[in-house]
């Protein structure tokens, strides 16, 4: 004698076995379970409560596999009093707020029942499944976020892919757009091969997975390519920023040669050999000094040089000014009003 659909919903294992689903599928197959008769078994007041909740389970799977995703959300919104304290209601409730548009706020509730249906349901594949998908939404949505939350994703779908052990593709290729989120391109296209690869061509539902599949390669290839890009334009930036600080610093260079070649001429002009000396020195100390800080200015500690490469212009610089000091010190005693005197003469 052949079960009656009640019978057969009332076999189903626990919704916290990790084969609840899979049975669930497998009995939608069945031309005794269409959408009245399971409509009837959910609304039969007769029945164990469980029982009407395995039939709405069905129900809810049904409309998901047909992208129904209205009447997946008018389904949740109806049985939510009669059957929300289920555990696997938590995971309906993600499906729910996932099939909304894309605000962070559907998104963010959408991962809230998703994580508390991990924690409820921690050894069901497709619970963990959906979890990993909607942070992979969240991300491809906000990629400026913190990127913590991928970690998690990728735990929870190699977990799903364990459990299930590789029994379902798409499992994969939420893997590979985890992966590509990370930066991991390599393992996110062995992830969409495989996924393709094993996908069932006879499925009914062959057709829009495989161009679900072939839509995430192209964004693993686009996402390294707009890597690579950023990496060789950021490298530009640092090049030509490089290349702006040592034109300056090449100006200021020039400009102190120029001063430093005036102050001499002004400084040598009919002066004894050595106070003209004393005088160069010190005038180059100060032009050295001078430039030194004009260097710092620009380049600040940025450079690839060492401290003390960085510091040896200025120590030079000290020295070259304390030569000058005493070599203009110790220089003949009619040096300085022969300075002077000439200084006089440039004035008038």
């Amino acid at each position: 004698m052949t079960d009656t659909l009640p019978e057969r919903l009332a076999r189903l294992p626990a919704e916290t076995h990790p084969s609840f689903g899979t049975a669930a599928r497998a009995l939608l197959s069945e031309p005794a379970a269409g959408d009245d008769a399971l409509t009837a078994a959910v609304d039969n007041s007769d029945l164990p409560e469980q029982t009407r909740f395995n039939a709405f389970y069905c129900l809810q799977v049904r409309a998901w596999r047909r992208r129904d995703h209205r009447r997946h959300r008018a389904n949740t919104d109806r049985y939510q009093s009669a059957f929300g304290e289920h555990p696997m209601f938590y995971f309906l409730q993600a499906e729910y707020y996932a099939t909304l548009d894309d605000e962070p706020a559907n998104l963010d509730a959408a991962l809230t029942f998703a994580v508390e249906a991990v924690t409820r349901l921690p050894g069901v594949p497709g619970v963990l499944h959906l979890a990993a998908q909607i942070i992979a939404d969240r991300h491809e949505r906000e990629p400026e976020q913190d990127r913590r939350p991928l970690l998690d994703a990728e735990r929870y779908i190699r977990q799903a892919i364990a459990l299930s052990e590789g029994g379902y593709p798409r499992y994969h290729a939420t893997h590979a757009r985890i992966a590509t989120l990370r930066g991991s391109f390599a393992a996110a296209r062995a992830s969409i091969a495989r996924a393709i690869e094993d996908e069932d061509s006879a499925g009914a539902e062959y057709p829009l997975r495989m161009g679900d599949y072939q839509i995430i390669r192209a964004r693993i290839q686009y996402a390294q390519e707009a890597e690579r890009l950023a990496e060789r334009q950021e490298a530009a930036v640092r090049e030509l920023r490089q290349v702006r600080g040592q034109v300056l610093e090449i100006m200021g260079l020039l400009a102190a040669v120029i001063a430093f070649i005036t102050t001499a001429a002004t400084i040598a002009a009919g002066q004894p050999a050595r106070p003209a000396a004393g005088l160069l020195t010190l005038a180059g100390g100060v032009t050295l000094l001078v430039f030194w800080g004009f260097h710092v200015l620009i380049s600040g500690s940025s450079g690839h040089a060492s401290t003390s490469q960085r510091l040896a212009p200025a120590v030079i610089g000290l020295i070259l000014l304390l030569a000058g000091f005493v070599m203009t010190a110790w220089g003949p005693a009619d040096a300085g009003g022969a300075v002077r005197q000439q200084v006089g003469q440039d004035a008038q």
